[in-house]
């Protein structure tokens, strides 16, 4: 049939192409063997494991942005107290309710940073940055926020962003059907 609103069909099943433009289902992402987690060492080297795609990494995507380059690098919570408690995190473990460290080969869990939701770097003992967070969320590497921006805004901006290649896929989808 089709989506029914009421006495109104919206679109006939299969008629809107949202797969055409999936690079990576989600079977396939999470059938991937991905890192579990490692003990945290500061500034460590970890080569990627030759058994995932790259270009789905925090790693990859802070290389790719060269985020330590980056005009928002500088920008991320400085903390008061607690580096004791950042360098106790593993790299990958993600599993608790605030402390979550990225793992640098791995997808990240999510960009939005909110209820008390602290993403750590992979290796550094620190948040992650403005810089990293919008490579997270796939933002080419000119993209930058301004400075006269507070940091909060900064990431509640991100946060609420839609990673940049997905809504490239989704804006394309829409054009294929528009174009049929």
């Amino acid at each position: 049939m089709g989506l029914k609103i009421s006495n109104f069909h919206i679109l006939p099943e299969g008629t809107f192409p949202w797969r055409n433009h999936i690079l990576y289902s989600i079977n396939k992402v999470f059938a991937y063997p991905w890192s579990k987690s490692e003990p945290f060492q500061e500034d460590s080297i970890l080569p990627c494991p030759n058994s995932i795609p790259q270009e789905l990494t925090v790693e990859y995507w802070f290389q790719k942005n060269d985020v330590l380059n980056h005009p928002n690098a500088k920008h991320y919570f400085q903390p008061r107290a607690g580096l004791k408690r950042f360098a106790s995190v593993d790299e990958g473990d993600d599993c608790k309710k605030s402390f979550k460290r990225l793992h640098r080969w791995r997808y990240s869990p999510t960009a939005c940073y909110g209820n008390n939701e602290v993403h750590l770097h992979p290796y550094k003992v620190r948040r992650i940055s403005v810089a990293e967070a919008l490579a997270i969320q796939s933002l080419p590497a000119k993209f930058v926020l301004p400075d006269r921006m507070s940091l909060t805004n900064m990431f509640k901006t991100i946060g609420n962003g839609v990673p940049y290649l997905a809504s490239i896929a989704l804006a394309d989808s829409i054009l294929d059907f528009f174009a049929r």
